[in-house]
Order: C-alpha cells, then structure tokens, then sequence
C-alpha cells in the first residue's frame, strides 16, 4: 500500500520513535485534526483532561473527526453522530438506537489509536511498531524547570523531513543565510566539536571572523545543540536565549515545525519568548525554508552532497537515519498506523 509516495511500513519514515507533533495548548475542549506521516491523526481530550490520538477517519462513513465534538470524553462524529471512547470503542450509533452495543453492531467499529504523551508542553507521538515496553519520551537537560518563560508556536514548511533537519543542525549557514538580521557575524565556524551517544547528537561551535589566530574564548557567536533523533532538538544561543525544536513529517514533502523560546528574566521573560520566537519564525525561518526548498535534490541523503567539516552534525543525524531506515527495509513489513496499548 502506497500513500503520499511513502510505502506502507516499508520504512518510509524513521519509526520506533516519539516525535514532537504538536503544541499541546492546541488541543482544549475541541478535537484537531493534524497530520502526521501521510495520515490524517485527530487530537482530543478524555474525561480526565488526558490526550487521545486516533487515525481522524471515522470508521463508519470517512467523515474528518476533528469535525466533531467530544462529549463525556468520547468524541463525536460531525456526520451520523457516532462516539467513540478514549480506548477506540464505538460506544454509540444513533441511528440504530440506544441498543446498538449490546446488539453487536459497534463491535465491528473501533478507532485505530497511537501512543501518544503530553509532556512539557508537547505532544508526543510514538511512531512504529509499538514495542513490548515503550522507550521514555525524551526531554533535554539544563532546561528551565517549567514554561513560565517560555512561548511556544508552530508552522509548516513545504521541505521534506530530512532536509529540513539538516537545516536545524546547520550552524554556518547564518552569516549568508540571514545576513540582514546579523550584520557583521563572522562565518568561520571555530572551534566545532560534535559528540555522538548512542541516538543523541551533542553539537557545540562558534562562528567568528577568521583572524588566523585560535579563538581567544570570548569572541563570536556560541552555538550549543542537542539532537534527540530523529526530530526533537535543544539549541542555547549565548547564555540567555534557549529553545526546543520539535519537527515530524508531515507527509514525504513537508515538515511541521514546533518551536519554543525560553528566556529566563523575570516579569517579562514571557513577552521577550514571544517576541524572539516572533522573529525567528516570520524573518528567519522563512529564509532557511526558501534556501532548503530550492535545494536539490529535494529528500537529501549521504550520497547527495559533498559534506565538509562544518556539516559534521549533519553528517552524524544522515548516518543515523541510513542506518535505521535500512533495518526498518531489512525487516519483516510494518502494519501502520500502531494501535495504542
């Protein structure tokens, strides 16, 4: 089965990983739809306040559930009024009356659930074959303790997963890419020192004017990442600045992006999040997506291009991805979507 050029299980996407899929202040007392991998996923809340993530068609005629509403916990399809509980149980067709369960008729109707955790903020998907214990979800180190000064947004680039990854690990590209909003940064990116821990990708480099001389420790511009691979990242601009990138395909072409500043000043760390992030996301980003759109080819993979130095942790997440992805080819077919457990 083929979708959005993507084959089936066949290890289109990296899987057996959780991946950032949204802001999870989106999600309040009415469903959304989003999607995610080539599929249409819908959000909504229980009757705790609790995330549910199922595949958004409903099972009865294709309507878009996030169309609907949740009523007691289940959500309702905005066409027949069809329910379905947070475990994926039709639990009422108004059509067949108030019997329709015990008559076995809701039997052969069932949402096809995810994993998926709300965490920091974020919500988690767990893409893949649903392991006999699930791994962690993943979270970075050094991070202030809460959001309280911190914003958080979203947008979607018309890139491919990979290529817009290798965007978020490219530190040299800024003294060209975004010259008008950092006159006068230097493009010699030195010292530059990536670190890799099993699936964890340790950056930490300085751009700076090439003065023939080894960097004194105070001069340019100080970079720091961490890549939780395949798509969640923590970046540190100098000391006060420090943000969470969270990308997941959207389909084979385009990438959705969920981004967060946080700024630890008291009182108005908040507003400075907000206005940092507004920034970023309406004059920077749009450049970084116009430069890796036009780039070619357009899913970029290890034999694609001539790597230097300076794209070594480029080069760490494409040997990660090759290496999974040619398992997920090696192994027996996946049945995707995964049921939640």
């Amino acid at each position: 089965m083929r979708r959005h050029g993507i084959e089936e299980g066949r290890g289109g996407f990296v899987e057996g990983a959780w991946y950032i899929i949204a802001n999870a202040a989106r999600v309040g007392k009415r469903p959304v739809t989003v999607e995610r991998f080539g599929t249409r996923i819908v959000l909504f809340r229980d009757e705790r306040g609790a995330l549910v993530a199922a595949r958004a068609r409903c099972p009865h005629r294709g309507a878009d559930l996030g169309l609907g509403r949740v009523v007691d916990g289940a959500i309702e399809c905005p066409y027949h009024g069809f329910r379905f509980a947070s475990d994926g149980r039709c639990v009422a067709i108004p059509c067949e009356g108030r019997g329709a369960s015990a008559r076995g008729v809701a039997e052969t109707l069932a949402l096809t659930r995810y994993e998926v955790r709300e965490h920091r903020g974020f919500v988690w998907l767990f893409w893949g074959e649903r392991p006999d214990e699930l791994p962690p979800v993943p979270w970075f180190e050094g991070l202030p303790a809460d959001e309280r000064h911190a914003h958080t947004a979203s947008l979607d680039w018309d890139v491919p997963f990979a290529r817009a990854m290798e965007g978020m690990l490219d530190l040299h590209h800024a003294p060209f890419a975004h010259r008008p909003w950092v006159p006068g940064m230097g493009a010699l990116l030195d010292p530059y020192d990536v670190r890799v821990e099993g699936d964890v990708i340790h950056a930490m480099g300085v751009l700076r004017h090439d003065d023939g001389e080894p960097w004194d420790g105070r001069r340019g511009w100080k970079f720091e990442m961490e890549v939780r691979f395949p798509g969640a990242l923590r970046l540190s601009f100098g000391k006060l600045v420090v943000g969470v990138v969270g990308c997941a395909p959207i389909d084979a072409g385009r990438t959705a992006i969920v981004g967060r500043y946080y700024v630890p000043v008291p009182a108005i760390g908040r507003l400075l999040a907000r206005l940092g992030l507004l920034m970023e996301f309406r004059l920077i980003q749009p450049g970084d997506e116009r430069m890796l759109a036009s780039s070619e080819p357009r899913d970029a993979d290890l034999e694609a291009c001539r790597f230097v130095r300076a794209d070594a942790g480029i080069l760490a997440w494409h040997k990660m991805r090759r290496a999974r992805l040619k398992a997920q080819r090696e192994g027996e077919p996946r049945r995707l979507p995964v049921e939640a457990g």
